[in-house]
Parts: structure tokens; C-alpha cells; sequence
């Protein structure tokens, strides 16, 4: 019965993340073709630079880089071969989402409930590393956390590692597994752990360690010997100990990034379930499931979301940085849930556990048919004419610069000799030191990272320029979004020397300089 409980469960995890799969096919962000650009550009031996000759590290998925790299030397179609790579990934974090929920009854509700959440599967198609981030994540952390419970094992270090590879925050969880080591070891009368995870001095099999096992050396050894060559050769390579999109994004301590996190992490969590199916199960299990594998799993969470806190969370659609700890959140919900339904109805917990799972999976796959159909997210764009890649291939010269706010599709397209300068700052050093500045004040939208330079950028002489226009008013004059753009096209400078290139959805953000 048990195994036809867990067929059934996984053939609805299957049905439900295929489902999405095919709600979310075209979905992809802009951002993931900055990283394409890196890949062309290493793959033609023209080093890890966006333009040539310039060492920028405008990328922070340096492991995704090389993953991508063999498809980009068989010419296969990057953002087909990152989705492929996604849905891989992403297939195995399902896996390992129901070993992490496995100390609980029902743990398949688990892998259920990640598959009916919508930004999983959104970006598992998006193009960027979050799949890959997501998958390391949830196996470092598994593997450290039954390293714990057997006493035993280090692999966890090298796991560690390529996540400290796939984006510079996964550094985070490895100094948390060390926190986390010391403080077992440190603290006194350390019990073992039972298999299930569970700290209990009852089932004490051999004294607790004051000092740093050979497991622990062998962690850190395995973290080291990927970590240390890469950052060495970023501080040689690029010059700088972080990537470029680090410091552009760095709004320092002004209260603007707290605001913007704490709103990040407000939406995020409503997506992912709210009060109900969030927030009191998993407050449930910090209080009365304290098991060494839970205590793990809430430090991670807890971690992570302090630090979406104080970088001001992220722009870009379908809470993508919560897909990096979902599996991590759904394990810790799902032993809520059962902790839940104890107490709800102690004779028959496992029907009430099932039940409140399923109404999760149901809030989180409207979630998902919300973001497709009423938010339009994923749709593809219907165009009626020339875009802006089109003109941009057909009238391109060589020694033509272009200025952009987008910097993804339009410089893929254009030969890697092009030189383009990304205003945002994401692949351009002078633009990603500025210091942050928020005219629109604390409330304002618009001001984005706060980083620009309009002086700069019209220095380069760029032929063309791209800016987020969204309409044409009737005196003339450009409604803009961005706080950066607005001050480039009210400057006299743009107003005597650019032109629009036409008045048309695709391209009304285009503007080429008047010879």
C-alpha cells in the first residue's frame, strides 16, 4: 500500500511540474543572454569578457558559464540548452525535496507541493542558474545534514563548493554548516542523533567530541580546493574579490534596500503559501519538531532570508530568489503540516496531514494559473513589425557602440566585436561604482540600484541608445520608467544629437544618432 501511495504521489509531482513546464515554456528573462554573451565569448577564446578587452565580471554564475560552454562549442541554441539543463536540475531537486522530508509521515506531499508552485517550474525555463543553485543547494545541505545525523562522511565540502561556484552567496550555507559544526562540537554533553535526525540523550551511543573531527578537516579541505583556486583567479583575472553585478546592485545601508527586501520577502512568502500553509507550520516545527536535521533547515531559511533582506531583494519576476531555499521552506512546511494535523485531530492525523497538503498544492497551482493567464507571465510577444534585434542586425557597422538599459538580447545578437555599454552598470565597472543615489525619495519607483552616469555614457558616443519607453505623450515628450533614463532623454545633449528610430511598440525604445 505504501508503495502505491508513493507511485501515485510521484506520477502527480510529474503531472503537476510538466503541467507548469508547459504554463511557463516561454518564459525567460533578459538577463540570462548577458551570461549567453560570456559564454560565446569564452567559447571563441576571447576570455570570460562581455566586450572584448574589457575584464568585467558581469556574471555572478560562473559554474552555470562552464556548464553552458559545450553547448555553445556545438553551436546548439543557448537558452534551449539551459532549459534542458533546468529541467534536469530541477527533476533532481524534486528528489532530493522527499529525502529531506522524509523523517516526516506522507513525505511525498513534499516533492507534490514544489512542483504545484509556479516560479519553480517558471524558472527551471527562465535561462539563468536558479534551477542549478537550487538543486546544490537542497543536495549540500541534505548531504551535511546526514553526514550530522550518521556521524560520519564529508562529501558535503566539495557539494559546498560548486554551490560557493554557481553563485557567490552559496558561500553563506557553507559558513552556516560551520557555525553549525562548532557549535555541536562545542557545546557540552552533545547527544548523537538517531536516524531520524532527532536530538535525544537517550540515545546517546558515544561521548560527544570537544574538537574538530577528521570529517570536519575533509569538509573544509573539499570547500577549499574548489573555492580558493576560483577566487585567486578572479582577483587575478577581473581584479576585484566579488562580481561587477555585486557592487552594481549594492544599495549599501540606505533604508531603501530594507524596504525593498522586507517587501520582497512579504510577497514572497504569500505566494508560497502565506499564514496558513507558511508561516504557522513552520513555526510549528521550530517549536515543537526540534530535530538536528529541522534546526538545520529553519537556520538555512532564516539565513537566507536576511540576506534577501539587506540586498533589497530582486527585480525580476516570479520570486526567484525564494526558489533557491523553496525546497528547503516545502520540507520544513510539510513537517508543519503533519505537526498540524496532529493537533487538529490526534486519531487520524495522516488523513488531516493529506488533506492540508493538498489544499496547498491547490493555493499554489491557482498561484500559478494567476500568473500565467491574468499576469501574462511567460507569454510570448506578438509583434507586428520589425524589432528591435532586426534593426539593430540589419544597420549594424563595425566600430559602432550601442548604450543600453537591457543589456541581454541585443548585445547576443550583435557580433562580439560590438562594444556595448550597459548603463545599468551589470557589465560595466565605472557605472557599477557609483554611488547609489534615489531622487524619487524613500516611497519612489523608478530608481532601480541608483547607479548611473549620464556624462559617461554620451562620452562613449554610442550610435545607438536603448531606454524603457513606454509611450509617446501628445506634446512629444517620452513617458519613461526608469529614474536613469528620464534624466539621459531630458538631457539637451541626447535632445540635439539622437532621433527616435520609429514610433512602434517594438521599436519606440530605440534611438540612433543623428550623422
Amino acid at each position: 500500500m505504501h508503495r502505491l501511495y508513493n507511485t501515485l504521489g510521484w506520477l502527480t509531482t510529474a503531472a503537476l511540474f510538466v503541467s507548469q513546464l508547459w504554463l511557463f515554456k516561454d518564459f525567460s528573462v533578459d538577463d540570462a543572454f548577458i551570461t549567453f554573451r560570456y559564454v560565446r565569448q569564452f567559447v571563441a577564446g576571447n576570455g570570460l569578457v562581455y566586450n572584448i578587452g574589457e575584464r568585467v565580471e558581469g556574471y555572478s554564475n560562473f559554474l552555470w558559464v562552464m556548464l553552458l560552454s559545450p553547448a555553445a562549442a556545438l553551436n546548439v541554441d543557448l537558452l534551449s540548452a539551459a532549459r534542458v539543463l533546468g529541467v534536469a536540475l530541477s527533476v533532481g531537486t524534486l528528489l532530493l525535496t522527499y529525502r529531506l522530508a522524509s523523517t516526516s509521515p506522507a513525505p511525498i506531499l513534499a516533492p507534490i507541493m514544489l512542483a504545484a508552485y509556479a516560479p519553480f517550474a517558471a524558472w527551471t525555463m527562465g535561462g539563468l542558474e536558479t534551477a542549478l543553485f537550487a538543486f546544490l543547494a537542497t543536495v549540500s545541505i541534505y548531504a551535511f545534514i546526514r553526514e550530522e545525523e550518521r556521524g560520519h562522511g564529508a562529501a558535503s565540502g566539495l557539494l559546498f563548493g560548486l554551490l560557493a561556484l554557481a553563485r557567490p552567496e552559496g558561500i553563506l550555507f557553507f559558513g552556516l554548516a560551520i557555525v553549525f559544526r562548532l557549535l555541536r562540537i562545542w557545546t557540552s554533553n552533545i547527544p548523537a542523533a538517531t536516524p531520524e535526525g532527532r536530538i535525544n540523550e537517550a540515545h546517546t551511543s558515544r561521548p560527544a567530541r570537544r574538537h574538530p573531527s577528521r570529517q570536519d578537516v575533509l569538509r573544509l579541505i573539499g570547500f577549499a580546493a574548489l573555492f580558493i583556486p576560483h577566487f585567486l583567479w578572479r582577483l587575478s583575472y577581473y581584479g576585484q574579490p566579488l562580481p561587477n553585478t555585486v557592487y552594481a546592485k549594492a544599495m549599501g545601508l540606505h533604508p531603501r534596500a530594507f524596504m525593498e527586501g522586507g517587501y520582497y520577502l512579504f510577497s514572497g512568502a504569500v505566494a508560497l503559501g502565506g499564514l496558513g500553509f507558511l508561516i504557522i507550520p513552520i513555526t510549528l516545527v521550530a517549536l515543537k519538531r526540534r530535530t538536528l536535521r529541522h534546526d538545520f533547515l529553519l537556520a538555512c531559511v532564516a539565513a537566507y532570508a536576511l540576506f534577501i533582506f539587506a540586498g533589497g531583494g530582486d527585480w525580476m519576476p516570479m520570486q526567484r530568489f525564494w526558489v533557491h531555499v523553496a525546497p528547503l521552506l516545502f520540507a520544513l512546511a510539510h513537517a508543519g503540516l503533519m505537526a498540524l494535523a496532529a493537533l487538529i485531530w490526534p486519531p487520524r492525523p495522516i488523513l488531516v496531514g493529506v488533506g492540508l497538503a493538498l489544499a496547498q498544492v491547490a493555493f499554489l497551482y491557482f498561484g500559478a494559473l494567476d500568473a500565467r493567464f491574468v499576469q501574462g507571465v511567460g507569454r510570448a510577444e506578438a509583434t507586428q513589425g520589425p524589432t528591435m534585434v532586426d534593426y539593430l542586425r540589419e544597420r549594424w557597422r563595425p566600430g559602432d557602440v550601442l548604450a543600453v538599459s537591457d543589456a541581454g538580447e541585443l548585445a547576443y545578437v550583435l557580433p562580439l566585436e560590438a562594444r556595448v555599454v550597459d548603463m545599468f552598470g551589470l557589465t560595466d565597472a565605472h557605472i557599477a561604482r557609483r554611488k547609489p543615489e534615489f531622487p524619487s525619495g524613500l516611497f519612489g519607483r523608478g530608481d532601480g540600484f541608483g547607479k548611473w552616469d549620464i556624462d559617461y555614457v554620451l562620452a562613449q558616443n554610442p550610435r545607438f541608445i536603448q531606454v524603457h519607453v513606454i509611450a509617446k505623450a501628445a506634446d512629444g515628450t517620452f513617458i519613461v520608467a526608469h529614474t536613469s533614463n528620464r534624466l539621459l532623454m531630458n538631457d539637451p545633449r541626447f535632445k540635439a544629437r539622437y532621433r527616435q528610430v520609429a514610433d512602434t511598440p517594438e521599436l519606440r525604445g530605440l534611438f540612433e544618432r543623428i550623422q
